[in-house]
């Protein structure tokens, strides 16, 4: 299908935890956006995260590999009228597709490692509002956080380590479309 809609870029930064998280750490700026999100104290992978301490989380692993998957559109979509429905169909059967696909395989990356985690929440593993049935994670071995929720800045990453800006989407294909991910790990 990406033949003929999209074409897809993929990049790869690999960075001690240390230094990821001391760069793109940015807890409080980065709670603003969450709090304004439909899924903001609703799950357990998502805002705010109470439950670990976060710095520690993180940086209990040594490397930081961060992925990047672009999609960049040909011309004719970012012309195109979309309803509502289509826009929604249209981005799920093309960027949301490619963003399981890459999140499937660093999950899968956890297990090549002496110990690994990714961060390619939220989690939906039990429902996507776990937090108003349950008073805990019931399955905290699976659960997979968002960035967000960790504070890290997925703005501040794709400029500093990729040099892409951030596009939020307004009604309206934006030029291209990023997905971060993050597979933290230790040999």
């Amino acid at each position: 299908m990406n033949e003929n809609i999209y074409e897809l870029k993929r990049y790869v930064k690999i960075l001690d935890t240390e230094t990821f998280y001391e760069k793109f750490s940015n807890f409080d700026k980065v709670q603003g956006f969450c709090k304004n999100c439909p899924r903001y104290n609703t799950n357990f992978s998502c805002s705010p995260v109470e439950d670990i301490d976060i710095e520690n989380y993180v940086k209990q692993y040594d490397k930081a590999k961060v992925v990047v998957t672009q999609l960049l559109y040909k011309k004719e979509y970012y012309e195109k009228e979309f309803t509502k429905e289509e826009f929604d169909e249209f981005i799920n059967s093309t960027f949301i597709k490619e963003r399981d696909y890459i999140k499937e395989i660093i999950k899968n990356e956890e297990n090549e490692h002496a110990k690994g985690v990714s961060l390619t929440g939220p989690c939906n593993h039990c429902r996507k509002d776990c937090k108003k049935v349950y008073n805990k994670c019931k399955h905290p071995e699976i659960r997979r956080f968002t960035l967000s929720s960790l504070g890290l800045d997925a703005n501040k990453i794709l400029k500093e380590l990729f040099d892409i800006d951030l596009i939020l989407i307004e009604k309206k294909l934006p030029k291209y479309m990023n997905n971060v991910t993050v597979l933290l790990y230790t040999d």
